[in-house]
């Protein structure tokens, strides 16, 4: 009877523990040979630097990214197995986002996180045309972008990251906890 009691608690515990997943998600760099063919002449990749290629896995999908540096800024163009453009995007900073849409976006992570620190913003644009391209290195406003936020916040004491997206009036859409970096390739 004591053996089936304890039995009977560890089922229930572990019983628990499996229905409380993480979603899994990690960007490693790959090189150009593994990436998925695409079609580069619709890219403008006339004076570019540091053109590196990235895989991201996922639970439920694997994104390939190209990330580039044109100018001063730091494009990404995202892409799924088959090759198929799914987003685009680039890096801005706070005074880059209009002033009523960043407002919104630090008043939701004010009510979501005890205190927080924004690492990255990316402003994206969602679809799949070839107007997409164009309209991101014109670097225009539309009512369609999307922000990727990295926040670095805490809930309760522990501090963890965090990614949020934003549609383009500042409203949440989707927020979750990201992975910590993988430092398999840090020898000791």
């Amino acid at each position: 009877m004591k053996y089936s009691y304890i039995t009977l608690m560890l089922l229930l515990m572990l019983g628990l523990k499996c229905f409380s997943q993480t979603k899994f998600e990690r960007e490693h760099r790959i090189k150009k040979s593994q990436f998925p063919t695409i079609n580069m002449d619709s890219l403008p990749l006339e004076n570019t630097k540091y053109i590196r290629y990235y895989r991201e896995v996922d639970t439920s999908k694997i994104t390939y990214t190209l990330k580039f540096m044109k100018g001063k800024m730091q494009y990404h163009i995202d892409y799924n197995e088959k090759g198929a453009l799914q987003n685009t995007g680039f890096m801005v900073k706070e005074v880059d986002i209009p002033t009523d849409t960043y407002a919104r976006i630090r008043s939701e992570l004010n009510t979501n996180f005890q205190k927080t620190k924004i690492k990255y913003i990316q402003q994206r644009y969602p679809g799949s045309l070839e107007n997409v391209l164009k309209n991101t290195f014109q670097n225009l406003m539309l009512p369609s972008n999307t922000y990727k936020v990295m926040v670095r916040g805490n809930k309760t004491e522990k501090r963890e990251d965090y990614i949020a997206i934003f549609d383009a009036e500042g409203n949440l859409e989707h927020i979750a906890r990201a992975l910590p970096p993988n430092y398999d390739h840090v020898l000791y």
